[in-house]
């Protein structure tokens, strides 16, 4: 099974954007496969209190056991996944800022880094060294430590000092990356990283921890650790031990720059978006077989569409495919549609859906891509624009077969729902997770049933 590795870049401005993009959805809905209307639309079992407007950093939402865990830049709740009551809170110290949250759901574990001089990193620009372990059904404190600080030419490199997964945690520790255990801290293992490189982010699987790393080069300038030549790799490492499985260029003919836009769509399978160079729209889906062979890249663009840089990590992988929404640029229309599609990681050719006539959600848009066991979860958005009266969106789920494209299953979330930017299961229930829109005020979480 993929992991699942990256926070989707979203929030409300690009959800905005997105939404622009389909303001003649109905129209456009009339000319192709048709409009669902038999949808099942879900009632709401409970919600969680509203929580005011949150800073761009910090945010996630996870499912440890029978706790509901919600994190964002100033406070970390947890609540009862039965009734949706607050069971705790964990508030960082005096005015500092939760910078990123990695968890370890399976063991229980929530690992944060925070600022330490009392206001926001990403807005003073100071570093986020000061790592706290959280158990996340009581929200006590059960280890923490201090990294050293980064420096400012690495935050390409380093986007995040901290995975987790598998019992550890990894720590990106100087020019180390280091693995400690999950429920105390205590240390495992130091990575035997490759000759010349210096490493990067990190992302955790079960069989494997996958980072990335700045190789060779030899123009360095004044003050910089990396040379401004340096090659973009990635590698994996054995979770048991840090022993080098294997490592790689990520670029195929041509050689990525170390300082390229760079992140994890997946830890196993290993597949990464790179930009061609710095943040250029230019670019590639870069993905490796299990002894790091590597595939084909998926250009960013193609004759199934154009995937934008903001859409980039929309997408998703399993064992051996990418789930994308690719938009297609359509000529004379006030329309440019996005469309599901799945290429072969093996091959980098789309399995299905690639064409603007394709359409596998019946008019809707994508904005999040859950694979899971053969079956891939979307969640949809359909903008409705009346002749009189303001726009207003209605959001939903479309389930479909992993394998063939076709739909298995539509849901619709109630009228006036906001939108959900994940979904967990418990006994029978959905519930919908709130942590990537940051200028209004939305519940944490929403559980849904069946009418």
């Amino acid at each position: 099974m993929a992991a699942l590795v990256h926070e989707m870049p979203s929030g409300r401005r690009s959800r905005r954007a997105l939404s622009m993009t389909v303001a003649l959805l109905f129209s456009l809905c009339a000319l192709t496969a048709g409009c669902s209307s038999d949808a099942e639309e879900w009632s709401v079992a409970w919600d969680t209190p509203a929580e005011r407007e949150a800073e761009q950093h910090g945010n996630g939402a996870w499912l440890s056991g029978d706790t509901l865990v919600h994190s964002r830049f100033d406070a970390v709740r947890g609540y009862d996944v039965r009734t949706g009551k607050r069971s705790w809170g964990h508030v960082p110290p005096g005015r500092s800022a939760v910078c990123h949250a990695a968890d370890d759901a399976d063991n229980s574990v929530l690992v944060l880094t925070r600022d330490g001089d009392g206001t926001s990193a990403p807005a003073k620009g100071t570093a986020c060294a000061d790592v706290v372990a959280i158990d996340m059904s009581s929200g006590r404190e059960i280890w923490q430590t201090r990294l050293p600080a980064l420096d400012t030419w690495a935050s390409r490199l380093q986007s995040f000092t901290v995975s987790a997964g598998s019992g550890i945690a990894v720590l990106l520790r100087g020019d180390d990356l280091q693995a400690v255990d999950v429920r105390t801290g205590r240390p495992r293992w130091k990575a035997a990283l490759p000759k010349g490189c210096v490493p990067g982010t990190t992302a955790m699987a079960e069989r494997q921890v996958t980072a990335l790393l700045a190789c060779g080069g030899t123009e360095y300038l004044l003050g910089d650790k990396v040379p401004s030549d340096a090659e973009l790799f990635v590698a994996t490492f054995a979770p048991a031990s840090g022993a080098l499985l294997w490592s790689a260029p990520l670029g195929n003919r041509s050689a990525v720059p170390w300082d390229a836009r760079a992140d994890f769509i997946s830890a196993d399978p290993v597949v990464v978006a790179a930009s061609a160079s710095g943040d250029s729209d230019s670019g590639a889906y870069f993905s490796f077989s299990r002894n790091g062979r590597p595939n084909p890249p998926i250009g960013f663009s193609g004759p199934y569409g154009e995937i934008a840089f903001s859409a980039r990590l929309t997408a998703a992988a399993d064992d051996s495919r990418l789930y994308a929404l690719p938009l297609h640029r359509v000529r004379n229309s006030r329309v440019d549609p996005h469309r599901l599609t799945a290429f072969d990681l093996a091959t980098g050719d789309p399995v299905w859906g690639g064409t603007v006539d394709d359409d596998r959600l019946d008019g809707d848009t994508g904005y999040r891509v859950i694979p899971q066991d053969g079956k891939i979860k979307v969640l949809t958005f359909r903008r409705e624009t009346p002749f009189f009266g303001d726009p207003s969106s209605t959001y939903g789920l479309r389930v479909l077969d992993g394998a063939t494209g076709r739909q298995r299953e539509v849901h619709r979330f109630p009228e006036g729902d906001d939108e959900v930017d994940t979904l967990f299961e418990h006994e029978g229930r959905l519930i919908g997770a709130r942590y990537a829109s940051y200028e209004s005020r939305n519940k944490p979480f929403t559980s849904y049933e069946h009418r």
